[in-house]
This record gives structure tokens, sequence and C-alpha cells, in this order.
């Protein structure tokens, strides 16, 4: 059955309400949500620092768990996000019907991408604030700075939220995901500087590496975390703040026509 006709532009109130649909429902589970965060983030950082990081060199002046710890809270962030507006999106859309039934009030259909949007990025950044809060118990925080990686969470967080539902908007099928999933995070995952940095590879690796989305927000963490922000951490971030500009508006417009066919 079509949705019916409705407004079609997008108002910051309509996206504020069904965010607030969202973290109403979500609130139900935020400490079966977050509780594992918190071990997740222990488990990985102890394991790193007392198991290979005892067995590998310096890495830019700083031991192995320190240099990949800011690159794992990037990609804490991005999964966090991604998995929102790719199963959870998904799920919201084809199975419950949420979408349709939201669009059937004065909400648009941009009301409610970009309400998804910003719930995405809201989780990702909780799930990333647990695992800092980690690290600075873990004495993994060494500057200040640290404290301006939470706006930077929330960029990164955006980014990865507006990719995710990019894929989400063309796939009929939930199967698909695993082709994003393995075709395209982990590599990002495994070559987007968190496990080693840049300037070690041959010159045309290093490029495709900063082609990555993820090697941006790791070098912005890392930059911030360690001590070392500068006019470089802010190109990086306006890399990510154009990356979600460019791509904002294209999930909007693919799911108003699929809601509306």
């Amino acid at each position: 059955m079509s949705a019916p006709a409705g407004p079609r532009d997008l108002s910051l109130a309509g996206a504020s309400r069904y965010w607030v649909r969202n973290a109403t429902v979500g609130r139900r589970t935020i400490v079966t949500t977050l509780i594992p965060r918190f071990v997740e983030a222990i488990a990985y950082l102890a394991v790193m620092g007392l198991g290979m990081g005892a067995y590998l060199t310096a890495v830019d002046g700083h031991d192995y768990v320190t240099f990949i710890a800011p690159g794992v809270l990037a990609s804490t962030v991005m999964f966090g996000a991604i998995i929102e507006t790719t199963y959870n999106a998904f799920v919201r859309i084809h199975v419950r019907r949420v979408f349709e039934a939201a669009i059937t009030t004065p909400l648009s259909v941009p009301d409610v991408v970009v309400g998804e949007y910003l719930w995405a990025a809201t989780r990702a950044v909780a799930y990333g604030a647990v695992f800092l809060a980690v690290m600075t118990g873990f004495g993994l925080v060494h500057s200040p700075w640290a404290l301006a990686a939470v706006p930077v969470m929330l960029v990164g967080g955006l980014m990865f939220a507006v990719l995710g539902m990019l894929y989400t908007a063309f796939v009929s099928n939930i199967e698909h995901f695993n082709i994003f999933y393995t075709g395209v995070l982990t590599p990002m995952f495994l070559f987007g500087g968190i496990f080693f940095p840049f300037d070690r590879l041959p010159g045309w690796a290093q490029a495709v590496g900063w082609c990555l989305p993820l090697s941006h927000f790791v070098q912005a963490l890392r930059d911030l975390v360690l001590g070392g922000a500068g006019w470089s951490t802010a190109g990086h971030v306006a890399l990510m703040v154009g990356l979600t500009a460019a791509l904002f508006a294209v999930p909007l417009g693919r799911l108003d026509r699929t809601l509306r066919a």
C-alpha cells in the first residue's frame, strides 16, 4: 500500500521529534547496550596492551596500545553509527514499517531520515564516550584536547550514519549488507590507519589510505587524544564535514521516492 501524500520538505523540528521517538525506544535498552561496550573496551585495550603491545616497538613515539587506541575509538563510533543506519534502519523501513507509519503524521520522509542520522550519531557518540572513558582510565589520553574529541566523534558519527543510510536506501534485501560489511567496512577497518601509520607505506598506498573516510577520522582523534592537534587536524575534520554534506541529501531523495512509490 502506498504511503499517503504529505509534506516533503525537511523540518528540523520534525527530525527532532523523530529523534525523540528513537531515543524513547532506545532508552529501554541503554544499560544492556552500554555495558557490553564498556566490557569490550576494557578487554580490547587489555589484550592490546598486555598482549600484542609487549612484542611491538614504539610507533611515532608512543607504545603500540597508545597509538592504536584513538583508532579503535574511531572504529567504535563508525560501527555504532553504521549498524544503526544499515541493519536497524532496514528493519524499521521494511519489516516494522516505522518509516511508513511516521509519514502518515505531519512528518516528511526527510524528517524521518534526518532523525535517523541524528539518532545514529547520538548512539555512536555514546559508545565512543564509554570507550574514551576507559582509555582515560588506562592512561591512554595524553592531552586536554581530548575534550574536543567528543564533538569530533559527533561529526564522525554523522558522517558514517549518512554513509550507512546511503547504502540502505538502495537495497531491498537484508542479505545485501554482507557485501557492504565485507567489501567496504572490513577493508576500511584494516587499512584506515588504525593499526599502522601511513608514512611507512609506499606513496601509492598512502594515497589510497587517505581516500578512506575512516582515515581522516582516526587521524583527527589521534591528534586530539595524543597531543598533536593543529591545522591539519582541522583539515581532517573539514574533509569529514564536506563528505557528509555532499552525500547528506542522497538517501533523503531515494527513500522519499521509494516510500511514495
